[in-house]
């Protein structure tokens, strides 16, 4: 597996479900302990396997501007309700 992007939706019995970026349709589902570092639900991050182990580079930055766009949206659809 190369090196790609994807974004983590959830965790559920041990398993980490990610979507790959941007389209969010493909799904890869890894063993958490397979993988080399904890990660968090919203987090991006690019995945490469070697020898059966998952490297996990969290992209800190895209992280915290996705997190940023999704609380402007939901602050714009509070005031609008309003």
């Amino acid at each position: 597996m190369s090196s790609t992007k994807y974004t983590l939706d959830r965790m559920e019995d041990g398993y980490a479900v990610f979507l790959k970026y941007p389209e969010e349709e493909e799904q890869i589902i890894i063993l958490q302990s397979a993988m080399n570092k904890p990660v968090v639900v919203g987090d991006r991050v690019q995945i490469e396997e070697i020898d059966g182990i998952y490297h996990i580079d969290i992209l800190r930055e895209e992280t915290e501007q996705k997190k940023a766009d999704i609380q402007n949206l939901m602050d714009r659809l509070r005031h609008k309700h309003q």
